[in-house]
């Protein structure tokens, strides 16, 4: 009888556990897209993506709420840049000597990398006067900071989602910066 009521119970917690992993819901779309992105992509593209699900509301009835995954693939070197851009910004740790390199309210906006150039969008807080000297110790923290991504030659600063012709009124940031231009893009 014991073997029985067992053998009962393991099957009602295999068809419930079945049940449960096919419920999920996934988006055909999202799925088709990730498929046709994975087959134009070399296997060293594909090395610099990782694979991340997403789960959105899919409630079709109000009464029975559901979840839908999405799935995406995120470049990681740009994961990573927006790392390093959001450290940037906490500024060094609280025992240092260093000082941070943009006000305190200074906000990433977004961050991607297209042919070689990292497009860093801050916020309008990160627009404020400075001494020639502190703008450029700003602009060559980020720089620098960023050439760490091997995929990352230059540097195009925007405020507010605009191109901006400085970010403390001393250099000019109009157009992408590496570090060996810092020096040629003071303004005379």
């Amino acid at each position: 009888m014991r073997k029985c009521v067992s053998l009962i119970m393991c099957s009602v917690i295999l068809v419930s556990s079945l049940s449960l992993v096919s419920c999920e819901k996934k988006d055909k779309e999202s799925i088709k897209n990730k498929e046709k992105i994975e087959n134009v992509l070399s296997s060293k593209e594909k090395d610099n993506l990782f694979n991340l699900s997403l789960y959105f509301d899919s409630t079709t009835n109000e009464n029975k709420p559901e979840t839908a995954k999405e799935e995406r693939l995120i470049k990681k070197e740009e994961v990573m840049g927006e790392v390093i851009m959001q450290e940037l910004l906490k500024g060094p740790a609280v025992k240092s000597q260093l000082k941070p390199i943009l006000p305190k309210d200074t906000r990433l906006l977004s961050f991607s990398i297209k042919d070689n150039i990292a497009y860093v969008n801050l916020s309008k807080e990160a627009k404020t006067k400075m001494s020639a000297a502190k703008e450029e110790t700003c602009l060559e923290s980020i720089i620098m900071s960023l050439n760490q991504i091997s995929s990352i030659a230059k540097v195009k600063i925007q405020i507010d989602s605009q191109d901006s012709d400085t970010l403390g009124g001393n250099y000019d940031i109009s157009k992408p910066l590496g570090k060996d231009d810092i020096q040629n893009a003071r303004k005379k």
